[in-house]
C-alpha cells in the first residue's frame, strides 16, 4: 500500500439489483471527491428524498433487510479512506489521511446530535466532517489520522480510533469500519459539520 496520502477519495453511484434480484452496492467508482464536495452534497437537496423515505420506512416498521436494500439502491457512497479502481481492498490506488467512525443504534436523532457535538469538540482527534446517518439514529465521524497513527496498518489505525471512542465516549463503533474500502452512505443532513479549513 502506498504511503503518500492524498486528500481526495472515491465516490460510487447508486447500487443495483444483481441477476439474482439481490440489492448490491456499486463497485466501480463514479468519481473522486474532497471533503468540501461531500459537504456540499450532503447539505444540498440531492439526498433529501431518499433520506426522508428511509426514515418513514423505519417508522412504519420496515424490516432490517428492507431498509438495507433501500439504502443500497437509493444512496451514493464514499470510501473516505482512499481511492479505488474497484471497491476492494486490493484495488486501492491511494490512501487518504481520513478514517470513518460509525456509531449506530442510538436512541434518537437528538442523542445523535449530542454525540456529534462531543466528537467535534474532541481535543485529541481532528474532525473533518460529521453528520447524522441516513436513518437518523447514528453518527458518521470522519477524522484525520493523528501523525502517530499514520505509520500503522489500516486495521490498527481503526482499532486505535475505536478504542479512543470507547474509552472517551462509552459508545460502540461499527467494527466493519476496519475494512479500508468500507462504504459510507451519504444522506441528507443540513446540519452536517465541516472543518472550517475546507471552506477557505
Amino acid at each position: 500500500m502506498k504511503t503518500q496520502l492524498v486528500n481526495h477519495f472515491s465516490v460510487f453511484g447508486y447500487g443495483y439489483r444483481n441477476r439474482d434480484g439481490k440489492a448490491v452496492l456499486a463497485v466501480k467508482p463514479e468519481c473522486t471527491a474532497t471533503v468540501s464536495n461531500i459537504y456540499q452534497y450532503i447539505t444540498s437537496e440531492s439526498a433529501r428524498h431518499a433520506t426522508r423515505t428511509l426514515r418513514e420506512m423505519a417508522e412504519q416498521g420496515a424490516t432490517r433487510d428492507e431498509l438495507s436494500d433501500y439504502k443500497k439502491l437509493s444512496f451514493k457512497i464514499a470510501t473516505f479512506s482512499g481511492t479505488f479502481s474497484y471497491r476492494k481492498a486490493d484495488d486501492i490506488i491511494d490512501r487518504t489521511p481520513y478514517l470513518v467512525i460509525d456509531v449506530d443504534d442510538l436512541a434518537s436523532e437528538a442523542e445523535a446530535r449530542q454525540l456529534m457535538q462531543r466528537f467535534i469538540s474532541d481535543p485529541y482527534v481532528e474532525t473533518e466532517l460529521c453528520f447524522v446517518s441516513p436513518k437518523g439514529r447514528g453518527v458518521k465521524w470522519i477524522i484525520s489520522l493523528p501523525e502517530w497513527w499514520q505509520p500503522l496498518p489500516f486495521k490498527q489505525q481503526f482499532e486505535a480510533a475505536r478504542m479512543h471512542v470507547v474509552f472517551h465516549y462509552g459508545v460502540a463503533v461499527d467494527a466493519s469500519g476496519s475494512d479500508v474500502c468500507r462504504a459510507c452512505f451519504l444522506p441528507y443532513d443540513p446540519k452536517c459539520y465541516i472543518n472550517p479549513k475546507h471552506l477557505k
